[in-house]
């Protein structure tokens, strides 16, 4: 067993089994929030690689009640099943309350809240798999980033120059990206309206990283230069582009339907094939194993007639070239390589496909591909990392998002209760209170449709109004606890 001495007296807050790089991503954002950690993992080299996070490390398997004992399940809060085994994390969340039950007399474990992860969405089908998994696993949240891997990797698609582009909400956007040498901003301060040869783009600027690395909530007098990271927030991907262009870079025009060609039948390859069908897109799958092809034929998509699925290798260039894969406007590697993913994407960049995306499981490649000029990388373990937290941060229910690019920032929102002590204050009162940046409210209109707010600093804060913050995340207690009052 690895320990760390400043823990011995210390109560646990939060127990994570299984310490590879989703489990270890969480504790680094759990101890960035100052919350007390216990890792478990039985492979005494993924606790090695824990060592630097000031964390209680256990050598251990997470079935396992010495294992669970000395993490402190007792004292624990929260437990997160991340380990590489599907059927494992769900098993791990009755097994965990059962120990906890057993340790504090609490029959219901209710004082212990569940979560696992799991990787394969087949598992939470309603029709053909073992969902509604909550209802069975004890497992009070069940993480299956699928979705979201999905959703960020098409929207990041519709602006490949954007650093970030991360959900806000169910229909707005959190954009990041550096400022050229060629943008309109330069030496505008980062309150001052946007316009594009005489039109305004409604999107703003809420937060900054200068050249220095210092990450700052902006407050509007902020002067732009270039080399800046700048973090605008939008409620429309029509407004990628107009961000872009004025940070001065250059963007291929998408087409309304584009044509898609994309790389392994996996389910991420279904799921966004699914996507582009439903946008009117002509899409081809090229997919190298013969039965991961032939499902997909199979399949409900398959009797789509604008979905052609291709059994070969998707390096040979007689097969790309019969293909006229400079003809497409999108090309998407799935398969489970990351290496080969990245070679894929590369082959279809350099025969002229103006779009490539391609999924990584290593979140420390997802920059350093960006920087070669791949246009969209995702990484479905920071993806889960976020959705983990999310599940975390449940009791304020609402959005969470790490920003990758500043990664002292975060996002969250929450809904005012008619008890909240925020009501009837104006937007400037409440950010200089829980200095924050309120960067969208929705709020339900007379008629009972769902409005969508850019609040201006006279706005009042309503009873039941959603607010979306960006926030520092040594914050985020002070901010929830204020939420939630």
């Amino acid at each position: 067993m690895f320990y760390s001495m400043l823990y011995s007296h210390v109560l646990m807050r939060v127990i994570i089994a299984g310490a590879g790089e989703v489990g270890r991503g969480v504790a680094a954002a759990l101890r960035d929030e100052s919350r007390s950690v216990a890792l478990i993992d039985p492979d005494p080299k993924s606790i090695n690689e824990s060592q630097s996070l000031d964390c209680l490390l256990i050598t251990g398997d997470g079935l396992s009640r010495e294992s669970l004992n000395r993490a402190g399940i007792s004292d624990a809060e929260i437990i997160v099943f991340a380990t590489n085994d599907d059927h494992i994390n769900l098993l791990g969340c009755s097994f965990a309350k059962r120990v906890y039950s057993e340790q504090v007399g609490d029959r219901a474990a209710s004082g212990l809240i569940a979560i696992a992860l799991i990787r394969n969405s087949k598992i939470t089908d309603y029709s053909s798999g073992a969902g509604p998994l909550e209802k069975w696993t004890r497992a009070n949240h069940i993480v299956c980033p699928s979705e979201e891997i999905v959703e960020q990797l098409v929207s990041g698609i519709i602006a490949p120059s954007l650093n970030d582009v991360l959900p806000l909400g169910d229909n707005s956007w959190i954009t990041v990206s550096d400022v050229s040498k060629d943008s309109i901003l330069i030496g505008k301060t980062t309150g001052e309206d946007i316009n594009i040869e005489d039109k305004a783009i409604m999107s703003k600027i809420y937060a900054m990283k200068d050249s220095e690395g210092k990450e700052i909530i902006s407050k509007g007098d902020e002067l732009i230069q270039e080399g800046d990271l700048l973090l605008f927030v939008t409620n429309s991907t029509q407004s990628f582009s107009d961000i872009s262009q004025s940070l001065g870079k250059v963007e291929f025009e998408m087409p309304t339907s584009p044509s898609v060609v994309i790389v392994g039948a996996t389910s991420f390859g279904s799921k966004l094939a699914e996507y582009y069908l439903s946008k009117g897109s002509n899409v081809v799958i090229i997919e190298p194993n013969l039965d991961s092809a032939n499902e997909i034929v199979g399949s409900q998509i398959g009797i789509n007639k604008r979905l052609d699925v291709i059994h070969g290798d998707p390096q040979d260039e007689e097969l790309l070239k019969e293909l006229d894969i400079d003809d497409f406007d999108i090309a998407i590697s799935t398969l489970e390589d990351d290496n080969l993913n990245i070679s894929i994407s590369m082959r279809a960049m350099d025969k002229g496909v103006n779009r490539t995306g391609l999924l990584l499981k290593d979140r420390a490649l997802v920059e350093a591909v960006h920087r070669i000029g791949l246009t969209r990388p995702v990484s479905k373990r920071r993806v889960a990392i976020t959705s983990i937290l999310k599940s975390i941060h449940m009791h304020v229910p609402g959005t969470y998002q790490r920003i990758p690019s500043m990664p002292s920032l975060v996002s969250i929102s929450a809904v005012i209760s008619s008890n909240n002590g925020h009501i009837s204050k104006s937007i400037t009162e409440i950010e200089n209170e829980l200095r924050v940046r309120v960067v969208m409210i929705e709020r339900q209109s007379k008629e009972g449709t769902l409005e969508t707010i850019i609040p201006s600093p006279s706005n009042i804060i309503e009873a039941n109004d959603r607010v979306y913050l960006i926030l520092n995340i040594n914050d985020i207690k002070k901010v929830e606890n204020s939420l939630e009052s």
